[in-house]
């Protein structure tokens, strides 16, 4: 199964504060291909590059999984996923603009895919904090001219304060986008842990089921068969019972480790990917979200938040 991890953008629409004209912009990402037209090869070399790139989002070095993320998708254009870790790289960083500009490329490549809901919960939710920066953004550039136009304060007189700007906003920092939380790595391993298990298991039962029919097959009757077909059943029989195990295991390691991931996320973050605004009024609760991205030859984990 392709693997991506979790979780870019076009252009933002804030509000009623900037217009955006309306003529398509030319995609910054490699033309999309199919799947069947990428070699083994480089299906292999694209796997690689990701991890790597998500190596490099773990340790909250946004540039180099950006980077990383968009070289393994040049390598395999096939796998549109990969969008979803570039945005989360992004939103990680603080470009909520860039993050839309992915996620927006991904519905647009993917347009049937599973998780499009949680998608556009995520772009609508990218959307609105960029409406919300942008209203400060416009009151501080109004607050000059304003000042410019009132007469000058005597010099023994105290000075008011602006009618047009809140007394203290100058002062008040608007929030870092470059202080992402990060949390540990232990849910991680333990998901991808239980993940691999699960898909494991799933591979042997189905083997073993094949070998099963197999068996009934040459020798219906189960009953005189030949050692052959008496030793592809017991095989059969043995496969499907050790991936049933080890599937169950799986399932349980992965619900495990995302109960750990949810675990840890605290219930006020200052993390702006997940929508905290500083001192702007509060926005909307935000939940987590965990799925799975699932392609010939990967198996990756998006995570991330949405309204």
């Amino acid at each position: 199964m392709r693997s991506i991890g979790q979780p870019l953008l076009a252009v933002a629409f804030l509000g009623t504060v900037f217009a955006v004209p309306a003529f398509a912009q030319p995609s910054s990402y490699p033309s999309p291909c199919e799947a069947s037209k990428v070699s083994k090869g480089d299906v292999d070399r694209a796997h690689s590059v990701y991890l790597s790139g998500k190596q490099f989002l773990d340790e909250s070095n946004y540039d180099k999984a950006i980077s990383y993320f968009s070289d393994a998708y040049s390598i395999d254009c096939s796998v549109h996923g990969i969008l979803l870790a570039i945005a989360t790289a992004y939103e990680r960083k603080g470009d909520k603009a860039e993050a839309v500009h992915a996620l927006e490329e991904y519905l647009r490549r993917a347009p049937n895919a599973a998780d499009r809901e949680h998608v556009e919960r995520r772009i609508k939710n990218l959307n609105d904090q960029l409406a919300h920066e942008a209203v400060p953004a416009s009151a501080a550039s109004s607050a000059p001219a304003a000042s410019a136009a009132s007469p000058a304060p005597s010099a023994t007189a105290p000075v008011a304060p602006s009618a047009t700007a809140p007394a203290g906003a100058a002062a008040a920092p608007l929030p870092s986008a470059e202080a992402p939380r990060r949390g540990s790595p232990g849910p991680w391993i333990l998901g991808g842990i239980g993940a691999a298990a699960a898909i494991g298991g799933v591979v042997l039962y189905v083997v073993g089921n094949s070998d099963i029919s197999s068996a009934l097959d040459v020798c219906p009757s189960r009953m005189n068969c030949s050692a052959a077909a008496a030793s592809q059943g017991n095989s059969g029989r043995t496969l499907t019972t050790a991936g049933a195990i080890v599937g169950i295991v799986g399932m349980g390691t992965l619900a495990g480790g995302l109960i750990w991931l949810l675990a840890e996320k605290p219930a006020a973050s200052s993390d702006p990917a997940v929508g905290s605004l500083g001192a702007a009024p509060a926005a909307a609760p935000t939940r987590a979200f965990v799925g799975p991205i699932l392609a010939p030859g990967y198996v990756g984990v998006e995570v991330g938040s949405a309204l």
